[in-house]
């Protein structure tokens, strides 16, 4: 069993990624705040670089996931993350995280099996 150690949840802003995100292999979550202040995960990943991926996602003008971009765009957003050195921890790490939150702005077909 892969016990996960979280950082964040940090107001997702470029700069909390440069303080906060390492250079470093891991997953994340993205979350919205919702009314009533609770924050509710709509996408979650892995990446072999936890700071370069999440500034990657806050690039409107690149960011591919239509459903993650406008979210970002329009609503207060946080991350979180938890550094995971193997791929395989990582694979199985982001399915366990997918199968827990049901993130909307994720593609079923693209979390590993």
């Amino acid at each position: 069993m892969l016990s996960l150690t979280w950082k964040g949840y940090y107001k997702y802003t470029i700069e909390n990624v440069e303080q906060y995100a390492p250079d470093k292999p891991g997953v994340y979550k993205i979350a919205i705040l919702q009314k009533g202040g609770r924050l509710k995960v709509r996408y979650v990943g892995q990446t072999d670089n936890l700071k370069r991926r999440l500034k990657e996602h806050l690039d409107f003008d690149r960011e591919e996931n239509e459903c993650l971009r406008e979210r970002l765009k329009k609503y207060s957003a946080s991350f979180a993350f938890a550094a995971v050195a193997r791929q395989g921890d990582r694979d199985g790490a982001e399915r366990a995280l997918y199968l827990h939150y049901e993130p909307v702005c994720n593609d079923e077909d693209s979390i590993p099996s």
